[in-house]
């Protein structure tokens, strides 16, 4: 019995406790938040929701579930008033199977005005069904609110009915232009001009595939271009000019695939033209499949404010020509940052790297095989004479490095290289190491952290780094 009245005793305890907490709780209750901040913490919780979805798949995808907006909005009477008057919760917009044309309709009403993103995601289908197409065509009237247009088509018919909708169309707002298309049915011979009607607010611009061909968007003002070339069908050098060059303040371009016609890159060298001048180009991200590619671009264009060099897939013979030019040192003289992703790189390429761009300050190496000699090389004298800063440690301004290590097999290596630069008179202030082990694995882990930042690398940056006119791109998948 005793047992009993403690038992009693502990649960009326309790009791009294939870009444507490819960009066407690009474005077901040969750909707006695302002209006305002709620409405702030809805809008940071669909933008962690979309960031999970595009780390998980790598690409934004169709939602197999409720989007947050949704869920929100059915928590509760409050909630739904404050989600309902949040316009910005209901501005992006997903065009496909999975959303309703009557969703759609909600969601135009309820973003009251505000600038749109609009996905419209036709992957799933060869040709767009005339459902599809009149989800389309509710949106199209709205493209003067149009922020971010995104689309992604598997084909693009004879009909051209995605170019027909948006030839004429007026989008003062529109900055982010994304253009994806597998295929093309029939003979295309129609115009592919696109915002005839004005985009002047046009900053970034994506043509993937046969949308390097098919669509034409005003590229006057843009300062983004990425062109991927993932369609067996090249372009002639002179209209790869007049399409890099037409935007007059050019600051990032990406390029995917051997763009330029084989004719052409086959006799780089040979081509008699005039540089590619992208005089305010800061940023170049170059991957090639042919390898021609590389030396072509580098030689061929003049970006003396070029700052930063993105290369991925190079092979050891790929930039055998633009090593052996003899002003090489010359091209890019406010280089400072190069990344270079699963290349295959020696270590008599590396010292022409280090030649050709001397004043490198950051450094990301993306390739484990070659990181033991890029680590050697670091951290040794060299006594090559033709060194712009003759014999001594190899890029001397070297700041911040990046590598992909085994922390168990280059620990003496990692060790070496921030003692010895240290001593040189030339330190580095950052390491980040990508490695499946913990930094705290490495027995030397406290007077590394005394001599360096560092830091373990979790995900590759964005691209371009500078770029903070959109928080994400989830379409930027073909350099990871």
């Amino acid at each position: 019995m005793e047992a009993i009245f403690d038992v009693m005793e502990t649960a009326s305890a309790l009791q009294t406790q939870f009444t507490q907490l819960r009066n407690l709780n009474s005077f901040t209750p969750v909707c006695a938040l302002p209006p305002e901040l709620l409405s702030y913490i809805f809008e940071l919780g669909q933008a962690m929701e979309l960031a999970e979805l595009i780390d998980a798949d790598g690409a934004s995808s169709l939602p197999i579930f409720q989007p947050f907006e949704v869920l929100v909005s059915h928590v509760s009477s409050h909630f739904r008033n404050v989600a309902i008057g949040t316009h910005l919760l209901w501005s992006y917009i997903t065009i496909g199977p999975a959303l309703r044309g009557e969703e759609i309709e909600t969601y135009l009403d309820r973003s009251n005005g505000c600038g749109l993103g609009v996905r419209m995601d036709l992957s799933g289908a060869r040709i767009p069904n005339p459902l599809t197409m009149a989800k389309i065509n509710m949106a199209v009237p709205h493209s003067h609110r149009y922020q971010r247009l995104t689309i992604d088509s598997i084909q693009e018919s004879t009909a051209r009915p995605i170019l027909r909708r948006f030839c004429n169309a007026t989008t003062p707002m529109l900055q982010h232009l994304s253009i994806s298309v597998d295929e093309v049915e029939g003979n295309t011979a129609m115009d592919g001009k696109m915002f005839q009607g004005g985009a002047p607010n046009l900053s970034f611009v994506r043509l993937r595939g046969l949308a390097l061909h098919l669509f034409h968007p005003p590229l006057d003002n843009v300062t983004t271009l990425h062109l991927d070339q993932t369609a067996p069908l090249p372009m002639l050098y002179t209209t790869f000019r007049d399409m890099v060059t037409a935007p007059s303040l050019l600051q990032n371009l990406s390029i995917y695939g051997d763009i330029i016609a084989p004719q052409n890159t086959t006799h780089w060298a040979g081509l008699n033209t005039a540089p590619i001048s992208l005089p305010h180009l800061r940023c170049l991200r170059i991957c090639g499949v042919g390898g021609a590619i590389y030396s072509g671009l580098l030689l061929h264009i003049s970006a003396p404010a070029l700052e930063s060099l993105v290369l991925k897939d190079l092979k050891e013979s790929d930039l055998q020509r633009f090593w052996a030019t003899s002003t090489v040192a010359a091209r890019f003289p406010l280089l400072r940052s190069l990344t270079f992703f699963d290349s295959e790189i020696s270590r008599d390429a590396y010292m022409a790297m280090f030649r050709a761009f001397p004043a490198i300050s950051t450094f990301t190496a993306a390739y484990q095989v070659t990181t033991p000699t890029l680590l050697q090389l670091l951290s040794e004298p060299q006594l090559e004479p033709e060194l712009e800063y003759g014999p001594g440690i190899p890029w001397p301004r070297l700041q911040t490095l990046t590598l992909l290590v085994n922390l168990y097999d280059m620990e003496h290596l990692i060790m070496e290289l921030v003692g010895q630069r240290k001593a040189a008179g030339c330190p580095l202030t950052k390491l980040r190491l990508g490695t499946a082990q913990p930094l705290s694995v490495l027995s030397r882990y406290a007077w590394l952290k005394e001599n360096v930042i560092l830091e373990k690398l979790l995900e590759l940056d964005g691209w371009p780094m500078a770029d903070s006119s959109f928080d994400v791109d989830p379409d930027d998948i073909l350099f990871v």
